[in-house]
């Protein structure tokens, strides 16, 4: 019975003779081939990289990050589509013959109690990352939704806890699905984590789609944003932010709050040429919103280095610089000073 999958699936995986996708799928489609570009410099002061002591722990190495941070040129990985039969979709991920996807780590999310729903065909867009962080939802499963044939096919949750998930989801023109759980005949999967041609195209549409959904109100918001996190996500604190906030203010910035209302926190980052914050998913907004051209320089602690929004950034079309943070008892310290040489550096190139 299909609702027990599970069982035979984790038995199978503990015996190592679990399947992978590329075994179970009855046809795999290469959508785009590896590509290899020259990658532009990231905009940081000397020595700043010196700071780093820790990547993003269960993620990566400091040592994985810092190879990101000085590569002369990226690698993206292939886009490939799977096509599988007679699969169980529930709030954990994917249940195929012989395999799992994971979008959850929890154990019984993979058993689902509710009426298992019949579909002939849906594109499967979540991951682990998607539904964890914020940013990938963004970038990953919103654009490997437009590579399904029908909007109507995807399958795409939109996290009540999230707000803005159904905001950007409208905006798009993608329905989004609860937990509820489906039998589905024919399942499309993809591996779509690389930045190259294929997303930035799509990365184009879903912004301009976004922008005649919400417009800028022919806002004329100063050209230099520092946009605040709070509390959001895993913390991030800034020691003594309200003092940096009037220091930058005094240089020019127009200082926003993530907590803004959506439409004017929009049209804010749409008019910005420079973008400071600290590092974290919210810099997605940012993406989505601002100009080719523009720059972002994220504030990323070094007990916690990621190399993440360099790619996305590029693929975007913008600028790409980071100030790493020390850790104190009073949060993470960032000069004032670095941010504004920063900030320089990335209006010299």
């Amino acid at each position: 019975m299909i609702r027990f999958r599970a069982c035979g699936n984790i038995l199978k995986s503990k015996l190592h003779l679990g399947r992978h996708l590329e075994d179970a799928a009855v046809s795999t489609d290469i959508l785009e081939g590896e590509l290899t570009e020259p990658a532009p410099p990231l905009r940081i002061l000397p020595g700043m990289l010196d700071r780093v002591t820790h990547g993003v722990a269960g993620h990566s190495t400091a040592s994985q990050e810092l190879a990101v941070a000085t590569a002369v040129a990226f690698v993206h990985a292939p886009v490939v589509r799977y096509t599988l039969r007679d699969c169980l979709v529930h709030r954990g991920g994917v249940e195929y013959a012989g395999g799992f996807v994971a979008k959850s780590r929890k154990l019984l999310d993979r058993f689902p109690l509710e009426p298992i729903a019949t579909e002939a065909r849906k594109s499967y867009c979540m991951s682990l990352v998607s539904h964890v962080y914020f940013g990938h939802w963004l970038t990953d499963a919103c654009a490997t939704a437009l590579l399904a044939d029908e909007a109507g096919d995807i399958i795409l949750d939109a996290r009540p806890d999230w707000p803005d998930t159904a905001i950007y989801a409208r905006a798009f023109g993608f329905p989004t699905t609860g937990p509820a759980p489906m039998r589905v005949s024919e399942l499309t999967l993809y591996s779509d984590y690389s930045q190259g041609m294929l997303k930035r195209q799509r990365y184009e549409t879903l912004a301009n789609r976004l922008r005649e959904s919400v417009g800028t109100k022919g806002n004329s918001s100063p050209p230099m944003v520092y946009l605040r996190r709070g509390t959001s996500g895993v913390a991030r604190l800034i020691a003594h932010e309200d003092a940096l906030c009037e220091r930058l203010a005094a240089e020019g910035f127009d200082i926003v709050d993530l907590k803004a209302d959506f439409a004017d926190r929009y049209a804010r980052l749409a008019a910005a040429s420079i973008l400071v914050t600290v590092e974290g998913s919210h810099i997605n907004h940012g993406f989505f919103a601002m100009t080719p051209g523009s720059s972002v320089i994220t504030l990323i602690p070094a007990d916690r280095f990621t190399m993440w929004g360099r790619g996305v950034a590029n693929a975007f079309g913008l600028n790409y610089g980071c100030v790493v943070m020390q850790p104190s008892n009073d949060g993470y310290v960032v000069a004032p000073d670095e941010i504004l040489r920063t900030v320089d550096l990335a209006r010299a190139h």
